[in-house]
């Protein structure tokens, strides 16, 4: 199985980034492929509504940044692992950018095409009490659940991790990572 963390943290060594980087760790020791990547260190434009990737004529999108490298790597995942910390009480624009930019998985008639049944993990970080921003996994697993028809393995969801480091002082959430990502299949 080949993983895909995704990290959408400006900390790239953050709380999000150590959750991530703890499934696919966990992934890796079951023997499967993992990349992570984090992309506050990309260039990815807004959509920009053009609908060529509706037409034909662009492989996934006309705009040439660095989701056109990107792209294939989603394509070739089993697993996707997105991870976000809650900042103003729903994503990073990092991730909504990245997320934005999935316009191309589905054609001019809303049928989703490449994404339906591949797996994905969610991680959110915040600095309220985990409880609070719930809703920012809702929101991932209505669209990537209900939306794009992939397959909810788990959503990780810490809270009180306020300072880039607070999750030094939580080491269950780091286990429980791991253990996600050991228990894929």
């Amino acid at each position: 199985m080949k993983v895909l963390g995704v990290i959408g943290s400006p900390r790239e060594t953050g709380n999000t980034a150590a959750m991530v980087n703890a499934v696919c760790k966990g992934a890796a020791s079951a023997g499967h492929e993992t990349e992570v990547i984090n992309l506050t260190s990309l260039n990815i434009h807004d959509c920009i509504a053009c609908c060529a990737c509706k037409t034909g004529k662009v492989e996934y999108c006309a705009i040439k940044d660095d989701m056109q490298k990107i792209y294939p790597k989603i394509l070739e995942a089993d697993c996707l692992v997105i991870g976000t910390p809650v900042y103003m009480g729903q994503m990073t624009g990092q991730m909504k950018n990245f997320f934005d930019r999935w316009y191309t998985f589905m054609d001019a008639n809303y049928q989703i095409h490449h994404l339906p049944g591949k797996k994905y993990i969610t991680v959110t970080a915040s600095g309220a009490p985990a409880e609070v921003f719930q809703s920012v996994s809702d929101y991932l697993n209505h669209w990537l659940g209900s939306f794009f028809k992939m397959e909810l393995v788990q959503n990780i969801v810490g809270g009180g991790l306020g300072p880039a480091d607070a999750i030094s002082n939580q080491p269950e959430l780091l286990v429980r990572s791991e253990n996600t990502g050991r228990s894929l299949k």
